[in-house]
């Protein structure tokens, strides 16, 4: 069997992990402020580092949750402020681990379409004014995961009218809007609502480190209170030293040169997936990325990426079937992750990907 090539995990290359860099950025938070952080610390995490977030949202520190990846206040978020049966919207398709704690805590999901401008706001509007209104949604606005999609400055500023109107709390995950390859820069959802609309999530688990798992959300005063009291339910401190690390980093003018070192990196690998596309067999849909991590196929009619996962796993090839990231059908579409994998592995990755695929057509 061949070495596998992995398309199935977000996560950075070995290239864009820098030990010396947090070495480097340990060692000043440890010189810093060593007796704190070897301590017990609060539930909502290392003060220094919510007052940069604070002052990165045009928030107080009070509003900052520092988690162990931003996954986990979303859980927080479930569990503290909404009831098995809620409806919360999603896009569709969306994030498969969102998904799975959507229905491990029983809620009720309301799948809005997404196209390459990201959620089909108006679908969303349309299932409020017919009376099934949201009490949360979770959107992912940039370099969507698993799509690749950018939610258009247009649909930003309907989503938060529909939302003011109908009082929808909107949770907006960001992990990926700095890693953008081209274009411009949109506007964030926390940024243009209304005070009290939205919660903002993000990591440094793209742009640093995964294995830092450095998450934190912003919230409204009347809610971060909730989350760090489930924050401090669920442990007696968080991972303090982490933290200080991720502080440092950017205190001392290191984060930005990292985080452009990433954003190439990841360029270069989505051009190489790009690339690779000419392996498909035609009449696959796909649009190249702006920015993140990964990218989304649509196969020809008759081709099923949930039937042909097996026989791509044996040729040495692993991805995410689309139906993972939806609450029905998705049998024709699967994710990629580019972001792992050098550009010679996504060059021979697609080849025999293609190869599995074309072969199926054929057949078909």
């Amino acid at each position: 069997m061949p070495t596998t090539i992995s398309f199935a995990r977000g996560a950075p290359h070995p290239d864009a992990l820098s030990g010396d860099l947090i070495a480097e950025c340990t060692r000043l938070a440890l010189e810093a402020d060593a007796t704190r952080i070897l301590s017990y610390g609060t539930g909502n995490g290392y003060p220094p580092l919510r007052e940069v977030l604070a002052s990165w949202h045009g928030a107080e520190p009070g509003q900052v949750l520092i988690t162990n990846g931003s996954l986990q206040g979303f859980v927080f978020l479930l569990e503290s402020h909404l009831r098995p049966g809620d409806v919360v919207a999603v896009e569709s398709p969306t994030y498969d681990r969102a998904l799975l704690q959507l229905k491990l805590h029983g809620m009720d999901v309301l799948p809005i379409p997404l196209d390459g401008d990201g959620m089909d706001v108006e679908a969303l509007a349309a299932s409020c004014a017919a009376g099934r209104t949201p009490r949360l949604l979770y959107t992912i606005p940039n370099f969507q995961n698993p799509s690749g999609a950018t939610l258009s400055a247009e649909r930003r500023a309907r989503l938060v009218e529909v939302c003011e109107e109908y009082d929808i709390l909107i949770v907006e995950d960001d992990p990926y809007g700095r890693l953008r390859f081209e274009g411009e820069d949109l506007p964030g959802i926390w940024r243009i609502a209304p005070p009290g609309r939205v919660i903002f999530t993000s990591s440094f688990s793209k742009t640093v480190a995964p294995g830092l798992r450095v998450g934190y959300l912003v919230s409204p005063p009347e809610i971060a209170g909730d989350l760090a009291a489930a924050a401090s339910r669920t442990y007696i401190s968080p991972a303090l030293l982490s933290e200080a690390a991720i502080h440092q980093l950017i205190v001392t003018d290191r984060l930005e040169p990292n985080i452009a070192h990433v954003t190439e990196l990841m360029r270069e690998r989505r051009d190489a997936m790009s690339a690779g596309m000419r392996h498909m067999p035609e009449g696959t849909a796909y649009v190249p990325p702006q920015g993140g991590f990964f990218c989304w196929l649509t196969l020809p009619e008759g081709l099923s990426a949930d039937e042909l996962f097996e026989p791509a796993a044996a040729a040495g090839i692993a991805y995410v079937k689309g139906s993972d990231c939806v609450l029905g059908g998705g049998e024709r579409t699967l994710r990629l992750a580019y972001s792992g994998v050098s550009p010679a592995e996504i060059e021979e990755g697609m080849e025999r990907l293609g190869a599995v695929f074309s072969a199926a057509a054929v057949t078909s």
